[in-house]
């Protein structure tokens, strides 16, 4: 059987490349949760110059833009940060399901860590309660990032003792 995550285990982070796709809509909110997000990477060993910032519009665009991230190879996960409010219309709905299944798509697809961080509120207040939740995001890329390259290392029990950076990047190791 599988190790299994812990709570108290603390990713290590160092040596991977994160995109974080953060909507421009409702910036208040979404530009704290990629303050977080950044915090909580450095802190868990991800150097910053590792840690790029996409801007999309809003969070119906973070999919295509997470599909061109993946696409690149240059990350080993993508963390999209968004917030959607309830509205007089069911846009909201529309609008937090289609991100939802567009960026599941993405991480099937392409096989990388695609990190869900879309806030679907119905009111501001409830979207800056759940500002804090982008650090979660951010240990959530970090462990499955990780855990990926362990399992895609010829050698499982070498990687898991030593993670090789960048190797679900494409780039081979000698």
């Amino acid at each position: 059987m599988s190790e299994a995550a812990s709570p108290e285990m603390r990713p290590d982070g160092s040596g991977l490349r994160i995109a974080l796709a953060v909507a421009r809509y409702h910036p208040q909110i979404t530009g704290a949760m990629q303050e977080i997000a950044r915090r909580s990477l450095i802190a868990h060993g991800v150097a910053a110059k590792d840690i790029d910032t996409w801007p999309a519009p809003g969070s119906f665009e973070l999919p295509l833009l997470a599909q061109a991230l993946a696409a690149s190879q240059r990350y080993d996960a993508i963390i999209c940060l968004g917030c959607v409010m309830k509205g007089e219309t069911r846009h909201d709905v529309l609008v937090g399901d289609a991100a939802a299944r567009g960026l599941q798509r993405v991480a099937l697809e392409s096989g990388l860590p695609v990190i869900f961080g879309v806030i679907c509120a119905s009111n501001r207040l409830q979207a800056q309660a759940r500002i804090p939740r982008a650090a979660e995001c951010a240990l959530a890329a970090i462990e499955l990032a990780c855990t990926l390259r362990r399992l895609r290392s010829p050698d499982p029990e070498q990687a898991q003792s030593q993670d090789q950076p960048g190797q679900n990047r494409g780039e081979r190791s000698s």
